[in-house]
């Protein structure tokens, strides 16, 4: 067994990382994806790596807190989201139920003050006399940034990565494609 990472001790195995990359070469789109041993191929197999921590990290909170699979308040992200989130965490919220089930979990205390709602609306006043966001997108935007957060946090506490499965964007790997 070779590991891929370990999150709140248990192992993610490099096969499991290894077969989830193998249904994704197997679609349609499968040509646009990277030559698997190149830089960008490895990228791609720390990227999934991911996917499998984020949605490993929530399956354990979601147990944690012996909450059942409930369908989550939060519903599916919008592209502004997704965006935001990135991609490794939209593709975890959209593959496995227990992504936006953690999320709800972790956020259902949110809120925001009454009078910052009420600037915020009056803020984001149109021309029409509408508004650019309602109360509920602002505190379903508060709960998201709060559900970051969280996860960022969970995910350092309670992640470790094997060589070869760092984050894509971590500065000290070596296959690291962010510059500037």
């Amino acid at each position: 067994m070779t590991a891929a990472a370990w999150v709140d001790g248990s192992v993610i195995e490099a096969a499991e990382v290894d077969e989830r990359l193998a249904r994704l070469r197997s679609q349609d789109r499968a040509g646009s994806l990277p030559v698997p041993d190149s830089r960008e191929g490895r990228q791609l197999r720390r990227w999934v790596a991911q996917v499998a921590v984020v949605e490993r990290v929530c399956e354990g909170e979601v147990a944690a807190r012996g909450e059942g699979w409930a369908p989550s308040e939060l519903g599916a992200l919008t592209k502004a989201d997704a965006a935001a989130l990135g991609s490794i965490v939209a593709a975890a919220w959209t593959n496995n139920p227990a992504v936006p089930r953690a999320a709800a979990l972790v956020t259902r205390n949110v809120t925001v003050d009454p009078e910052r709602l009420r600037r915020a609306t009056a803020l984001s006043a149109t021309d029409d006399g509408g508004t650019a966001w309602t109360s509920e997108a602002l505190i379903a935007s508060a709960r998201m940034e709060a559900f970051a957060r969280w996860l960022a946090r969970a995910t350092h506490e309670r992640v470790r990565l094997e060589e070869g499965f760092e984050h894509p964007g971590d500065a000290t790997q070596p296959d690291n494609l962010h510059e500037h």
